[in-house]
């Protein structure tokens, strides 16, 4: 079984016209799982010197910030973390929006929550169906609060209940988990992929470190082997929030 941790990355917050967001899905493998986190708290252990599992949470922007990245023990981390990653065939998803520059920013229409649940579903339904035709992912959201939760929760029953293409998604389980981020290593690693990214991708940071753990994230995008022209092809979308 594979479960997709998936978290957001909001650039800049509060949020506000001509910003964006990302999410991140990080999708690891069960047969993977176990070794990937005990040798991931092996690396905290060598850097941070923490004794229990859950004393350090790895955050982007408590690594990547820009005053963050001028050091080289955080620098090395990362790097660290993005190998035992490519080395435990972490496969990863990413959509990305930006808002609209010209209408205020309403608390709970933007970002589209259905647009990018939908977006990130399709990815990993495709995938799963070339990869894992005989299994069903789990996806694992980072838990923000009640309402937002609940907002996530609806809106991803919305999508596998209320459309056609939705009701075709067969290798996703139905109901979504949402767990803390602190206890939970795969969306910390989610966290950091979303960071990279949103940073990358959607803004002008262009620094050297930076580029290259955004290039070793665009390694592990899941794109498909299949020569028909077939969509979605590929983990990753970024796009303006504009109406279909």
């Amino acid at each position: 079984m594979l479960t997709v941790f998936v978290d957001e990355s909001e650039w800049p917050r509060p949020r506000v016209p001509g910003g964006y967001t990302v999410w991140a899905g990080v999708g690891i493998h069960s047969n993977m799982s176990r070794e990937f986190f005990r040798e991931l708290f092996n690396l905290e252990k060598r850097f941070w010197a923490v004794e229990e599992a859950y004393d350090f949470e790895i955050k982007g922007r408590l690594l990547l910030s820009e005053r963050k990245l001028k050091s080289p023990k955080r620098r090395e981390f990362v790097e660290e973390i993005l190998s035992l990653c490519k080395l435990n065939n972490v496969v990863a998803f990413a959509v990305g929006l930006r808002y609209p520059e010209t209408h205020p920013m309403p608390e709970a229409n933007s970002p589209n929550t259905y647009q990018m649940i939908q977006s990130m579903v399709e990815r990993v339904q495709a995938m799963m169906v070339e990869n894992h035709p005989d299994e069903r992912a789990i996806m694992v959201f980072d838990s923000q609060e009640n309402a937002k939760d609940k907002e996530r929760g609806l809106e991803f029953g919305n999508y596998l209940y209320g459309t056609a293409q939705g009701r075709s998604t067969t290798h996703v389980c139905d109901t979504p988990i949402f767990a803390s981020s602190a206890v939970t290593k795969g969306l910390q690693i989610a966290d950091i992929f979303a960071y990279v990214l949103a940073q990358r991708n959607l803004t002008d940071r262009n620094r050297e470190d930076l580029t290259r753990f955004y290039d070793k994230i665009r390694e592990m995008e899941w794109r498909t082997r299949e020569q028909e022209d077939r969509r979605p092809w590929r983990g990753f979308r970024f796009r303006d929030n504009s109406p279909n």
